[in-house]
């Protein structure tokens, strides 16, 4: 695949940045590491965003995906200080989820047109079934998002926003799966 040299770079830094991620979340937990853990996420979001740019320089999916990440970027900026607001957070919260979907949307769909393309048929498919996945976790989200403003049914939201967030870790892994398999194929 020649005529896209930067993708697979790019795709790698997206995948090691995502396991960096999901490592330093999982270390936020403990005190005082939570401190380095945190530092250590933004680090890895700066790579993933640099991978994502490396990307798009060859594939125009991949380069709105980067826009589309810097825009989720400035709506995150916005729901810190509406944070008071129960509204205007929840409004902030369904904007980031489109965000985060339209990234994974973007990302997924325009890679696989590009493996597809080029013979490799089964990862395209991947993709494909990967982005499918992710919609129903974001679409999921921006419902129990907005349930959770309702008072008599903030409890019935609690309880399916656990269960989202244990097939949301399962999207997210499958995502990681295609972004590795992606840019082992586009030969970084």
């Amino acid at each position: 695949m020649n005529n896209y040299p930067n993708v697979g770079a790019g795709l790698k830094k997206m995948f090691i940045a995502q396991i960096g991620i999901i490592v330093c979340t999982v270390l936020a937990i403990i005190p005082i590491i939570n401190i380095i853990a945190g530092i250590g996420a933004i680090v890895f979001a700066v790579i993933s965003i640099v991978g994502l740019y490396g990307a798009g320089k060859d594939i125009e999916g991949c380069k709105k995906a980067f826009i589309i990440t810097i825009v989720n970027i400035v709506i995150s900026i916005f729901a810190s200080a509406a944070s008071g607001s129960t509204f205007f957070s929840t409004l902030f919260s369904i904007a980031g989820d489109i965000c985060a979907f339209l990234i994974v949307y973007n990302v997924c769909t325009s890679v696989s047109a590009v493996l597809k393309d080029n013979g490799n048929a089964e990862i395209a498919a991947k993709g494909e079934s990967v982005w499918k996945i992710n919609f129903g976790c974001y679409v999921a989200s921006i419902v129990i998002s907005i349930l959770a403003v309702i008072p008599f049914i903030k409890i019935l939201a609690g309880i399916a926003g656990f269960i989202l967030a244990i097939v949301s870790l399962v999207a997210g892994i499958l995502y990681m799966i295609f972004l590795n398999k992606s840019y082992q194929a586009f030969g970084a």
